[in-house]
C-alpha cells in the first residue's frame, strides 16, 4: 500500500517535471530567441499622465470627439498599421495602446457616438448611461488603474462609493418584504454576515476562503495566461490535468454558485445574500461558476465601488485623444459590413453594404471588438471562419440574454429624492433561481400580472459628484433587468423609432408596470417623474449589435469558463492579419474588457508575456511595489 501510494506521488512528481521542463525550455526560446521585429515601442515607455484638466461639460466640445462621422475622405487619408471593428472599451484600450506603440489605428464605430456600453445619452434635458452604473475600485493603486491611467493622460478621476455599497430589497412588494445593507472593504461583508448569522459563521467562513482561493494572483492570473499560453502547450498542460493542480480558478470553475452556497449555509437569507450579485451575469446561479462569482466580489466588495467623475462617457472621451495623436482616427456611423480577405488572410474591412456606397479600407491587422459570433458567423466567409479554433464555440456557447431598461427623468435633487450612490436590488422574492428561471419561462401577459422578480436601480445622479453642477435640479434613475428576447424578437432588424405603435405599446407597457413597483418601493419619486424611456432586447441589438440583444455578447455561464473554452476565447483567431478583443475574450466588466486590450495588444506586438512586465515596473516606479499581492491587479 505504501509502495503504491509512493509510486503515485512520483508519477505526479515526473509528470509535473516534464511539463515544468518543456514550460522553461518554451520560455528559454521566447526571451532568446525573439520572433518579433522590435519595430514597434513599448506603450509604457514614459509616464503619459498629464495634469488634471477640467471637466468638458460643452455638449458641442465633447461630440467632436464623441460623435466624428465617416467619411470616405477620412477613412482613407492616410496608410493604416490596423483598423479596429467597434470602439467598446476593450476596441479603444487595443487601439490606444498600439496607438501608444507607434502604429496609426482607425477605429469604425456603427453607432453614432462612440463608447459602446460606455456611452451615455441625453433626452429633454436628462443624461443617462447605459452600461456603467459602477466599477471596482479605480482608487487604490493596482496595474488596472495604472493601466487606465496610461491609455487615458490620467484624466479620468473617480468617486468612491461609502462603504454601505448596495441595499438588497427581498419579497418585495409583499408583507414580508425586508432589508439588508452590504458592507464594502476588507473582509467586511464576511464579518456583517457572520454577526447577523452566528449559528452559520463556520459555512460563511468557509464560503468567503473558497472565494479567496479562487481569485487569488495564482488562480485569477492563470484565467488570464490561458488566453496567451500556446494552445498546444495548454493541451498538454489538461492532458496531464496540471490546470486545476496548479490554479484555484480552474480547480473550482465547475463549482456553481449555487451549489456552493448550498452546501455551507442552510438559512434562505444568507444563501440570498451569498448570491445576489450573481443575479449581474444574467443566468441562474446554478449556472455561474463561482470563480467569476469571486472575481466580482473581490473587485467591487472586497474593495469598494466607485463612478467615473463626469459620467460613463469620460471613458471613450479621454481615450479617443491619445488613439489620434499617433495619427489615428476614431469614426462614427462606420458599419463595417465584411472583413476583406485574401487567401484566407484578413486584408481589411468594408464599410456599407450598399454597391454605390460600399468602401473598402486595407490594413495588414483588423481587430474586432464586435463580438466572435458576429466576426465568425456573420463578417467573414464560412470557410475562412471555421480556420479559426473557436469556431466549434459558435455553435456551443448561446448569446447572452439581454436587458430590459427603463430611463427616469427626475424633478428634484438626489438629495431631495431620497437618491444615494448605493446599488438596489429588489428582488421580488428570496430565491434567486426560482425568479430567473420565473423570467425566461414567462409570457409577457404572466410577467404583467404579477411584481416583475428582479429590478436593479441605479441614480447616476447620485454617484456623480460633478452632476449637481451639470444638471441642477434634476435627477436620473436607470432600472434594469433581463427579459427574453422572444417578448421583441418579431421588431429585430427594424431601425429605432420605426418599430411601430404595437412595439411601442409592448415595451411601455411592462416599463409602466416596472415604474409602479419602483415608485411603490420609493414613494418619493412617484410626483418627481418628468421622463420614462424603456429600451429593449431590440434596442441593445441595434444599438450595440449584438445577437439577439444580448448584453454581454456571449452568454456567462459555467462552461464558457472551464479551461478549454478559457484558451479558445483568446486574443489570436487564428486566422492571419485577425485578432480579438472586447467581453468575448475575457468577460463582461469595465476592468475586463480594459485587459481583453491589454492581451490584445501583447499579441498584436508581439510581446505577449513582456508587455505585462513592462507595465509592472512603469507601476513600480509610479507607485512603488505592491503592499499586498491582490494590489497587483483589481
Amino acid at each position: 500500500m505504501l509502495f503504491d501510494t509512493l509510486g503515485k506521488l512520483l508519477e505526479g512528481r515526473i509528470q509535473i517535471g516534464i511539463i515544468l521542463a518543456v514550460f522553461f525550455a518554451y520560455c528559454f526560446k521566447k526571451i532568446f530567441f525573439k520572433n518579433g521585429t522590435g519595430k514597434w515601442k513599448s506603450p509604457f515607455a514614459e509616464d503619459s499622465r498629464t495634469p488634471l484638466t477640467p471637466l468638458v461639460t460643452d455638449h458641442a466640445k465633447r461630440d467632436e470627439t464623441m460623435k466624428r462621422a465617416f467619411t470616405k475622405k477620412l477613412a482613407n487619408e492616410k496608410k493604416w498599421d490596423a483598423i479596429v471593428i467597434g470602439s467598446g472599451i476593450g476596441g479603444l484600450s487595443t487601439a490606444a495602446l498600439l496607438s501608444k506603440a507607434g502604429l496609426k489605428v482607425l477605429v469604425l464605430e456603427k453607432h453614432y457616438k462612440c463608447g459602446g456600453a460606455c456611452h451615455t445619452f441625453r433626452e429633454y434635458g436628462y443624461e443617462f448611461d447605459v452600461g456603467i452604473h459602477y466599477v471596482g475600485n479605480f482608487i487604490r493603486p493596482t496595474l488596472t488603474r495604472t493601466l487606465l491611467e496610461q491609455i487615458s493622460d490620467g484624466q479620468i478621476k473617480f468617486a468612491k462609493f461609502d462603504t454601505n455599497v448596495e441595499r438588497l430589497i427581498m419579497d418585495a412588494m409583499s408583507p414580508s418584504q425586508r432589508e439588508y445593507t452590504i458592507t464594502s472593504g476588507p473582509d467586511a461583508f464576511e464579518n456583517q454576515l457572520i454577526k447577523q448569522f452566528p449559528e452559520e459563521a463556520q459555512g460563511i467562513k468557509e464560503y468567503f476562503r473558497l472565494l479567496k482561493r479562487a481569485y487569488s494572483p495564482q488562480g485569477s492570473m492563470s484565467f488570464f495566461s490561458f488566453k496567451l499560453l500556446p494552445l498546444w502547450f495548454i493541451n498538454v498542460l489538461r492532458f496531464f490535468g496540471l490546470p486545476r493542480l496548479l490554479s484555484d480558478f480552474f480547480a473550482l470553475s465547475k463549482c456553481s454558485v449555487k451549489e456552493t452556497v448550498e452546501s455551507h449555509v442552510k438559512n434562505k437569507d444568507l444563501r440570498y445574500l451569498l448570491s445576489y450579485s450573481s443575479n449581474g451575469f444574467l443566468v441562474p446561479p446554478s449556472r455561474i461558476s463561482l470563480p467569476m462569482m469571486a472575481l466580482l466580489h473581490i473587485h467591487c466588495c472586497e474593495y469598494g465601488s466607485c463612478y467615473p467623475i463626469g459620467g460613463a462617457s469620460e471613458m471613450p472621451y479621454r481615450i479617443v485623444p491619445v488613439i489620434e495623436r499617433s495619427g489615428g482616427r476614431v469614426l462614427m456611423k462606420a458599419n463595417v459590413s465584411q472583413i476583406l480577405t485574401e487567401g484566407g488572410k484578413v486584408v481589411g474591412v468594408r464599410v456599407g453594404n450598399k454597391e454605390n456606397s460600399m468602401v473598402d479600407i486595407h490594413a495588414p491587422i483588423v481587430i474586432s471588438d464586435a463580438g466572435m459570433h458576429n466576426t465568425l458567423l456573420d463578417l467573414l466567409p464560412e470557410r475562412v471562419a471555421e480556420k479559426s479554433p473557436a469556431w466549434p464555440l459558435m455553435k456551443t456557447i448561446r448569446p447572452s440574454c439581454g436587458n430590459l431598461s427603463v430611463f427616469l427623468g427626475l424633478r428634484g435633487t438626489p438629495e431631495e429624492l431620497g437618491l444615494t450612490a448605493q446599488n438596489i436590488w429588489a428582488h421580488a422574492g428570496s430565491d434567486l433561481e426560482e425568479m430567473v428561471n420565473q423570467i425566461f419561462e414567462s409570457t409577457l401577459p404572466d410577467a404583467l400580472e404579477k411584481p416583475y422578480p428582479a429590478l436593479f436601480l441605479s441614480s447616476s445622479a447620485a454617484k456623480d459628484p460633478s452632476w449637481k453642477d451639470r444638471y441642477p435640479d434634476r435627477s436620473t434613475l436607470s432600472v434594469l433587468t433581463c427579459a427574453p428576447y422572444s417578448w421583441f424578437s418579431q421588431w429585430s432588424g427594424l431601425p429605432t423609432k420605426k418599430r411601430g405603435d404595437d412595439y411601442n405599446t409592448t415595451k411601455n407597457t411592462i416599463g409602466q408596470h416596472i415604474v409602479d413597483e419602483v415608485t411603490t418601493l420609493f414613494p418619493k419619486l412617484k410626483n418627481a417623474i418628468d421622463y420614462v424611456s424603456v429600451g429593449s432586447a431590440v434596442t441593445i441589438e441595434h444599438f450595440l449589435v449584438t445577437k439577439q440583444g444580448g448584453t454581454y455578447n456571449m452568454e456567462h455561464d459555467i462552461t464558457r469558463f472551464g479551461e478549454e473554452q478559457t484558451a479558445l476565447l483568446r486574443p489570436e483567431s487564428g486566422i492571419e492579419g485577425l485578432y480579438f478583443t472586447g467581453q468575448d475574450v475575457t468577460s463582461c466588466g469595465f476592468a475586463s474588457c480594459l485587459y481583453s486590450g491589454f492581451l490584445c495588444a501583447s499579441v498584436v506586438l508581439k510581446k505577449r508575456y513582456l508587455l505585462l512586465w513592462e507595465l509592472f515596473n512603469l507601476h513600480r516606479k509610479l507607485y512603488g511595489m505592491p503592499k499586498d499581492r491582490n494590489d497587483l491587479c483589481f
